[in-house]
């Protein structure tokens, strides 16, 4: 499961989805003003590691470089 971290753009409230697969549009809606206008976190990407990594999870897989 990835947590994904998001950010809205017109009021700036962080909210994070937590999927198994890609997000739903309905999921891309900011939970305080209902605004569709979101963006993904930077957060997600350090959270969830190189996601396009066939050995992401693996023992030794670093997220940070």
């Amino acid at each position: 499961m990835a947590t994904i971290d998001l950010v809205c753009n017109e009021c700036k409230h962080g909210f994070a989805v937590v999927t198994r697969v890609a997000i739903k549009p309905t999921q891309k809606r900011c939970p305080k003003c209902g605004s569709e206008n979101v963006r993904q976190s930077f957060a997600s990407y350090l959270r969830n590691g190189p996601l396009s990594s066939p050995n992401c999870g693996a023992p030794g897989c670093t997220t940070y470089g």
